[in-house]
C-alpha cells in the first residue's frame, strides 16, 4: 500500500540561537535527509522531495501496514519537531475500475 507522507516544520517560538540551530541541523535535519534518501534509493520511499522555499518534506512510501508506515515515519529523527499528515492512496487502476463498476450500475438503473 502507498502513503502520501507530509512533514511540516512546527516553529518553536523565539528563534534558536546559532548553536542550538546548529545542532538541530546536525542532529536532526542532516539525518533525516539522509535517511529519506537511503529510504528511496531502497525503493520504501517511492518519490518525494522538499517543495522550493519550505521547510516541509512530502514523499511517497510503500508500506505493507498501517503499523509499518507507522514505525517509518516514527524514526526519522526530526520526527519530534515536524508535523506530520497521512494519506492512503489508491491506485489509479484501482480507481477506473471502481468507476466502471458505478457507471455500470448507473446504467443498469436508467429506463
Amino acid at each position: 500500500m502507498q502513503y502520501l507522507v507530509t512533514m511540516e516544520y512546527v516553529e518553536p517560538g523565539p528563534l534558536f540561537a546559532a548553536e542550538q540551530l546548529g545542532q538541530m541541523v546536525e542532529q536532526a535535519i542532516l539525518p533525516s535527509f539522509d535517511l529519506l534518501a537511503s529510504l528511496q534509493a531502497n525503493g520504501k520511499v517511492v518519490a518525494g522531495g522538499v517543495p522550493a522555499g519550505s521547510r516541509t518534506a512530502v514523499f511517497i512510501v510503500e508500506a505493507a501496514s498501517h503499523d509499518e508506515l507507522d514505525q517509518l515515519v516514527e524514526g526519522i529523527p526530526w520526527w519530534g519537531v515536524m508535523k506530520t499528515t497521512v494519506a492512503p492512496l489508491q491506485s489509479f487502476a484501482k480507481r477506473v475500475a471502481n468507476d466502471r463498476a458505478l457507471l455500470e450500475r448507473i446504467k443498469s438503473m436508467a429506463p
